[in-house]
């Protein structure tokens, strides 16, 4: 979005919604998210399939307590939202490459849910 606003020269003080952004860009908001989406799940899928350095930063676990705050919100969590699996099973399932691409064309080929 960033991007865009300053394509059409869009002063970070004016009060233009995602929604206005997108129409002046003529691309339509579930588009932009389906391939967000595909791009965040090819590459998950990438990662858990290979034994790699982020494959470690993103299954470990760091000592200590969060703060009180809201949770933060996991890449994992996402991605068993999109799929609709468990997240338990969301790194077995990349590791059959056919199953998993089929997953994903099914996951960003229909619209964004209400």
């Amino acid at each position: 979005m960033k991007c865009y606003r300053k394509i059409l020269r869009i002063p970070w003080c004016d009060r233009v919604t995602n929604e206005e952004v997108l129409e002046r860009v003529k691309i339509q908001n579930c588009q932009l998210m389906n391939n967000i989406r595909k791009l965040k799940l090819t590459y998950f899928g990438h990662v858990k399939r290979h034994n790699t350095l982020e494959k470690l930063c993103m299954e470990g676990m760091v000592e200590g307590k969060r703060g009180r705050e809201r949770p933060k919100r996991r890449w994992s969590e996402d991605v068993a939202e999109w799929l609709k699996t468990p997240a338990t099973r969301d790194g077995a399932t990349a590791q059959d490459r056919r199953l998993f691409r089929s997953l994903v064309w099914k996951a960003t080929s229909s619209p964004d849910p209400p």
